[in-house]
């Protein structure tokens, strides 16, 4: 896969503490309703600009995720912003492309 900016993969280029920290965030933040609560997610890339993050789940669909660094459970389960795609390569297309071309406009 070619990484597009803003994104950058964080898998090879973070220590485990940065990725524990993301990771621990979006289950903090993810409560009853959320598409996401008590889900594992690994986080595999991040935008660089936002707080923006891209999680794979066990089942091989990834989430887009805006986190809000609250430091604790979201009330609303609208949040953290969420999309669920059915793999990498649909988040690719849809997810990635548009976000690089809103970034080079």
């Amino acid at each position: 896969m070619q990484w597009l900016e803003p994104w950058e993969p964080v898998r090879t280029s973070m220590d485990e503490d940065y990725l524990a920290g993301w990771e621990a965030e979006l289950a903090r933040e993810t409560g009853p309703g959320h598409p996401l609560y008590r889900t594992p997610a690994k986080l595999i890339a991040r935008r660089f600009d936002c707080d923006d993050a891209l999680y794979e789940l066990e089942d091989g669909r990834v989430a887009w995720v805006h986190l809000t660094w609250i430091q604790r459970q979201e009330r609303d389960p609208r949040w953290p912003a969420t999309v669920i795609y059915p793999s990498l390569e649909d988040w690719e297309r849809e997810g990635l492309a548009a976000d690089h071309a809103d970034w080079i406009a």
